[in-house]
């Protein structure tokens, strides 16, 4: 009995200590731990907000050595649309192989001549031409009907189309391209030969899986930059779909004047003048817009990609 008395107190000592251990740790989580969760997510807000800047102000440097670019058209002078980043990103040592996908035989233009070969044949060397001026690898010219058949109808022109998919897809196979850049719906000035080309591209592109990475991008004119309402309905690409943006060097603008200046079949020296006007005045961009993929498969219409 005496044994049990003496440890009594000592139980009830060990009791109050606990007690109060308990009440300083309910202190602790009352108080305390919500001022580390205030003080942590500040200082990550902070983080966040110098890791944007960062972001923003130090651009990543991605080395254009090494890299190919297949640049699909589909006339001789389409390209020069994006003239600047050919000549840049070829300056820079990357690989830019153009494709022209027809011969341009009705592109009369400045010139007396017939729709004919002997047309096609000046195209051929304009092409050329224009291609070295922004230091390009020798052209692929296709070399198929301008306007792809479409006078013959149906069965003129889609085993045409089909064929010309088919060559397109061999030269993706031999070429390798890291990128491609076409028309993309409104085909810049709506031409149709702009608009099944850039279609037939974009269909080589989607119908397989590959094993060397490669995106595909739609050259565009940003719809800011057109006042007219109308003409910005049928040719203009709302900015917020023109996810990139190239700029480019005096350099690479004016080995483009140059490449846009070998096109006499095509182009009055009043017609080259006001281009090259327009090209100086500029914002000195390339707007494009990419052809992404999903990251993620989805069951619902109206889950936006990311949720």
């Amino acid at each position: 009995m005496k044994n049990n008395q003496n440890t009594l107190p000592s139980l009830n000592s060990k009791i109050s200590q606990l007690t109060f251990l308990r009440g300083i740790a309910r202190l602790v989580q009352v108080f305390l731990i919500p001022l580390v969760l205030v003080g942590t997510l500040s200082f990550c807000g902070e983080k966040k907000s110098v890791s944007t800047e960062e972001s923003t102000d130090v651009p990543v440097d991605i080395s254009a050595k090494g890299k190919t670019i297949m640049a699909v058209f589909a006339h001789p002078d389409d390209e020069i649309y994006i003239g600047p980043l050919m000549s840049k990103y070829a300056r820079e040592g990357a690989t830019v192989q153009l494709v022209t996908v027809t011969d341009g035989r009705y592109g009369t233009g400045q010139t007396d001549l017939q729709p004919g070969d002997e047309l096609t044949a000046l195209r051929h060397e304009e092409v050329n031409c224009a291609a070295e001026n922004m230091g390009l690898e020798k052209p692929i010219w296709m070399g198929y009907h301008d306007q792809l058949k479409l006078k013959d109808g149906f069965f003129g022109h889609v085993p045409y189309i089909q064929e010309i998919m088919r060559k397109l897809d061999s030269l993706v196979i031999d070429i390798e391209p890291d990128v491609i850049i076409t028309w993309g719906p409104d085909g810049g000035s709506n031409h149709m030969d702009h608009r099944l080309v850039g279609a037939s591209i974009t269909q080589v592109y989607l119908s397989k899986s590959r094993i060397k990475p490669l995106s595909l991008y739609y050259v565009a004119t940003p719809a800011s930059h057109i006042k007219n309402e109308d003409e910005r309905l049928l040719a203009g690409i709302s900015d917020d779909f023109l996810t990139t943006e190239i700029a480019y060097s005096e350099e690479d603008r004016e080995n483009t004047i140059r490449a846009f200046q070998c096109y006499r079949t095509q182009y009055s020296e009043e017609s080259m003048k006001r281009m090259a006007g327009r090209l100086r005045s500029g914002d000195q961009k390339i707007y494009l817009r990419p052809v992404l993929k999903a990251k993620n498969k989805k069951n619902n219409l109206f889950l936006i990609d990311g949720e």
